[in-house]
């Protein structure tokens, strides 16, 4: 992989990740039924590496494949450093997961004839940059490229407008990328699949919702549950106390018409931004696909993701089609999308993704706003990190016979976060040692024990 000197070099950097290291030899193919609940990046990763080594992973989740609520509107970028450019938690040993999981993506995508899929899923690599705002920027940035030279790089003022069309200066995120989320969900969907075609996995999605209820009926049909459902967990009230926040990001779609229009067919019509500009919100070139009402694929338009809000959701455990949740399969109309347009948060969002790139400020209005709900845990002196683990309390309560286990709180890591967590976690599972997770993701989840 043409990352691997790069991270081999660094790994000493790292944060401590205290888990078992995973297991050196496939595991025993195991008879356990395992129901997957939610099919975003958290629940894609887990049921991709439990494929193959089980009997059964049913995925449940209202949406299609590619179109998970929070997941497949992020921004998809993929880097493993903090805002203050040092590497996070874990943040190697995740770009490392991930890098392997995006390949698995596309080449599903490509053998099953998505090669549309395939080509947009991932971008070149060194396609985050770091635009400095103020003086104090500038000295920070430039220590951290001191501090970081494999990974950062400080780009002067004729290198920046190389890069991004406009006057400034910044860092280059070496070796970052941009994901198409759709396209990678969808793509590691298809290779999950395929996976279960060359082993005595039985993999189905179920397009349904599961419920409290369920867990405590899935006992006759599963040995094991895990929740990954994102801010899906607000149906479940065992886990209300559990120290969580729910907060709803929205991000402004702009059509990029700078060169000949939005569609990307057109000769010269390159956009004019090739890169993403990452500073607190970011800006993010890409590609729109229209859904069609059958579900399939329709016209595509390049845009800039303007993003994203952060609105903290109050009371969201009681009130599960809370503001921008909106109910499964709603169709959004003009005049929701004009009473988001004119939010004061949208307006502000607007307004910081100008200052990041200022040609939006002549730029075309926004045709429309994403929305997702997130869940994002407490901060610790290693950041926001998430919650893995096993909950004791459910197995036996209340007749509750399955196995259930939990995977939420990815928040803005989910991209560096969600396959080397996954992978912990189907080890976990195989082997019914819960540390074989990091120490960090289950220490919340001990009060339940």
């Amino acid at each position: 992989m043409a990352y691997s000197l790069l991270l081999h070099g660094l790994r000493r950097s790292l944060p401590v990740c205290l888990s078992k290291p995973l297991l050196s030899s496939k595991p025993e193919p195991s008879n356990l039924k395992v129901a997957v609940v939610g099919g975003g990046l958290a629940g894609l990763s887990t049921a991709w590496h439990l494929t193959g080594l089980v009997k059964q992973v049913s995925i449940f989740d209202p949406r299609p494949p590619g179109q998970a609520e929070a997941s497949a509107v992020a921004g998809g970028l993929l880097h493993p450093l903090t805002p203050k450019n040092r590497l996070l938690w874990c943040g190697l040993r995740g770009f490392e997961a991930t890098s392997r999981l995006i390949v698995s993506s596309k080449t599903a995508l490509s053998n099953y004839g998505d090669t549309a899929g395939a080509s947009r899923l991932q971008s070149a690599p060194g396609a985050i940059l770091r635009p400095a705002l103020t003086s104090q920027h500038v000295i920070d940035f430039q220590a951290a490229a001191k501090r970081l030279p494999n990974w950062l790089k400080w780009l002067n003022g004729e290198e920046w407008e190389q890069k991004v069309g406009v006057p400034g200066h910044g860092l280059l995120l070496r070796q970052s990328a941009i994901l198409s989320m759709p396209d990678y969900l969808r793509g590691l969907w298809l290779a999950s699949q395929a996976r279960a075609e060359r082993s005595y996995t039985a993999l189905t999605w179920e397009s349904s919702l599961f419920t409290a209820d369920c867990v405590k009926q899935s006992g006759a049909k599963y040995d094991v549950v895990v929740l990954a459902s994102g801010a899906g967990i607000r149906a479940f009230p065992e886990l209300e106390h559990l120290p969580v926040e729910f907060v709803r990001g929205r991000t402004l779609l702009v059509a990029d018409e700078s060169k000949g229009g939005g569609e990307p067919s057109e000769q010269e019509s390159a956009p004019s931004l090739q890169c993403a500009l990452l500073c607190g919100e970011y800006v993010v070139p890409g590609v729109d696909t229209e859904m069609c009402s059958d579900g399939t694929e329709g016209k595509e338009r390049r845009v800039l993701r303007c993003g994203s809000t952060r609105e903290y959701l109050r009371d969201s455990w009681h009130v599960q089609d809370g503001i921008g949740v909106g109910k499964m399969g709603e169709r959004r109309t003009e005049e929701w999308f004009q009473s988001e347009k004119n939010d004061g948060e949208i307006a502000s969002l607007r307004r910081k993704a100008e200052s990041i790139y200022p040609p939006l400020r002549q730029g075309p209005e926004a045709y429309r706003v994403t929305s997702g709900t997130r869940v994002a845990t407490r901060r610790s002196n290693l950041g926001k990190l998430p919650i893995v683990g096993r909950l004791e309390q459910t197995k036996g309560a209340e007749g509750i016979k399955a196995e259930t286990w939990l995977f939420t709180g990815l928040g803005g890591r989910g991209v560096v976060h969600h396959g080397f967590l996954g992978e912990c976690l189907a080890q976990a599972i195989l082997t019914g040692d819960e540390t074989h997770l990091p120490s960090e993701v289950r220490a919340p989840l001990q009060r339940f024990k």
